[in-house]
């Protein structure tokens, strides 16, 4: 009797320790596979934020060029009205040289 009772309690030991080590098993890949999906969505979360940085430099770029070009317009048509407002005050005066 305590041979049986031996017997059973080291059968009973090693079922234990086999669904011990199975629910360890997948439980391990169930967190293998959860890291596996965080790495993926993190990695896809830092493309789609690169692309959109890339895309904000691009249309600042775009910004900071149109702005230029205005400022340049606003210039240049700046100097053209000074030009013209000094030729008619010396077409005014009645000068001989009219270039400004």
């Amino acid at each position: 009797m305590k041979k049986t009772k031996h017997i059973l309690t080291l059968v009973f030991i090693g079922l234990f320790s086999l669904v011990l080590t199975a629910c360890s098993e997948e439980k391990k890949e169930q967190a293998e596979d959860s890291l596996s999906d965080f790495k993926n969505a993190a990695s896809q979360a830092m493309d789609e934020a690169k692309d959109a940085a890339s895309e904000a430099a691009d249309k600042a770029k775009d910004m900071a060029e149109d702005t230029a070009d205005k400022a340049e317009e606003m210039a240049d048509d700046a100097g053209n009205a000074l030009e013209d407002a000094c030729e008619d005050a010396k077409e005014k005066m009645d000068l001989e040289d009219k270039d400004c």
